[in-house]
């Protein structure tokens, strides 16, 4: 069961992006809108205070100043009657004309105070007021400098009480726009960090489901359907993936059909073809000469090559399903060993190839098809003896694995070695790599066969090679794996 491709109607990868992008965005923007806010309020404050109340606080000092001054110089010029005396005074009542003049051109909240102080100036002193020369002694009565001494004082402390809220004001402004920048930085990393888990978790799901789709078929041939976990590009890539898993499936099944019915075909002419090339051979229809006897020779084997072709062909596609149906029978691996390579040593004796066994002495009985494995055996064998140059050993040992759980077969060959990149592929059917397709005969199914039955004995194969040195086989069998 699968589910069928359809289009994406929502939710799609560059939505999701899109999503969280905004949500990054939209954080940023309300953090950096209450920053903006908090920079213009420190602003305002900040202006106010550097322009206007530290202005104000130092004009004011000049004031109370030039009153200390005036009141100190007065005091002497009446007990002395100096005309320096009478200077000073005069000097510190211009300095106090002009910073009061000074101080009216800020207008702030409590500015009154000012106005009252030059009023009271304007009143005890009209001609200074208006620019012009005095017209009488200068002198102010004590109680009238007191007077401006306390307004002058009143208004310099009222300024610092707003200077120093100011200055309170300006740190909570300033601690809390470092506070709400945090926090909006928090929740932007926090939403960003959501948002590359919601990513990474809706394109991870469907893209480790095609991953494991396409690697159970380039590492064990076998097709099979994927969930499709999402609604997006990915997700109609595995609907995708499974009607073209569906439609491999239909393709395998009517290749191995038509193998079936083709092999079946063929098998009966050609048994009747071996038979009559065969009763030539032996002179049971009459003499043939040399000659006559060389090719059909080559004919009877010509026709044998073909005939084991055809049997692979029914093993591969009765072992499609990857169901084999074994008769277990216990069985000594070591006496299997030694059949399969009387069986091989024909072959290997015509390329002057040594078969070397190597069996452990604490080898055991094993429990399974011992037909299918000496088949098994057999094939990774006849492999080892094809890739291998004239001359060569083919070693094969056996032993004991996994604490005594499992047997080892290893078959180990002298020959060119397989690149890295086509060990995966050999064990599928109907693989051969592009250096044995201009070297050697076969349709690719001899490994493919034996990891069918290996595998339906719950065991495992694998091979290591290094190109130029030789390959190595193994595999391992459960002792009573197919007993379990």
């Amino acid at each position: 069961m699968y589910l069928s491709r359809k289009p994406i109607k929502h939710y799609g990868i560059l939505f999701k992006l899109l999503v969280v992008f905004i949500g990054i965005m939209v954080v940023a923007y309300f953090t950096i809108s209450t920053l903006l806010i908090y920079i213009k309020d420190s602003v305002n404050i900040s202006r106010d205070i550097v322009k206007v109340r530290i202005e104000v606080l130092t004009i004011s000092q000049r004031l109370v100043d030039s009153l200390l001054v005036m009141e100190e110089n007065q005091k002497k010029y009446e007990i002395i009657h100096s005309e320096e005396y009478k200077k000073n005074f005069m000097a510190a009542l211009s300095e106090y004309k002009n910073a009061i003049w000074s101080i009216l051109w800020f207008r702030y909240e409590g500015f009154s105070a000012w106005e009252e102080l030059h009023a009271e100036f304007r009143k005890a002193f009209p001609d200074l007021a208006q620019g012009r020369e005095l017209t009488k002694e200068p002198w102010i009565d004590q109680d009238t400098l007191n007077q401006w001494m306390r307004i002058v004082v009143s208004a310099r402390q009222d300024n610092e009480r707003v200077l120093e809220s100011g200055m309170r004001e300006l740190f909570r402004i300033s601690e809390a726009a470092v506070s709400r920048g945090l926090s909006g930085l928090t929740i932007s990393i926090g939403v960003g960090l959501l948002g590359v888990l919601y990513l990474t978790y809706s394109l991870s799901r469907p893209l480790r489901e095609l991953r494991r789709g396409i690697r159970a078929y380039t590492r064990d041939g076998r097709l099979e359907p994927i969930r499709v976990l999402s609604k997006d590009e990915l997700g109609e890539l595995g609907a995708a993936f499974n009607d073209m898993t569906v439609r491999l499936k239909e393709e395998e099944r009517m290749r191995a059909d038509f193998i079936d019915m083709v092999s079946h075909e063929i098998r009966t002419p050609l048994t009747s073809i071996r038979e009559s090339v065969n009763l030539m051979r032996e002179r049971v229809l009459g003499d043939v000469n040399e000659r006559q006897k060389r090719f059909l020779d080559i004919a009877s084997d010509e026709l044998q090559r073909i005939s084991a072709m055809l049997t692979s062909l029914l093993k591969v596609s009765s072992m499609a399903s990857q169901i084999v149906d074994l008769a277990p029978v216990t069985f000594n691996p070591e006496e299997l060993l030694r059949e399969t390579l009387e069986k091989a040593g024909p072959g290997a004796e015509a390329k002057d190839i040594a078969l070397t066994p190597r069996v452990a002495k604490d080898i055991v009985s094993v429990v399974g098809d011992r037909e299918l494995l000496g088949q098994a055996l057999y094939n990774l064998v006849g492999n080892a003896v094809k890739f291998s140059p004239a001359g060569r050993t083919v070693r094969v040992g056996l032993e004991l694995a996994d604490g005594g759980q499992k047997v080892l077969a290893s078959i180990s060959d002298e020959g060119p070695g397989i690149p890295e990149e086509e060990q995966a592929y050999v064990f599928n059917k109907y693989y051969r790599g592009a250096r044995t397709k201009r070297s050697t005969d076969g349709i690719g199914l001899g490994l493919s066969i034996a990891k069918t039955i290996v595998e339906a004995h719950g065991g495992n194969i694998w091979l290591s090679s290094l190109p130029g040195k030789g390959c190595t086989f193994y595999f391992t069998i459960p002792v009573d794996g197919a007993r379990a």
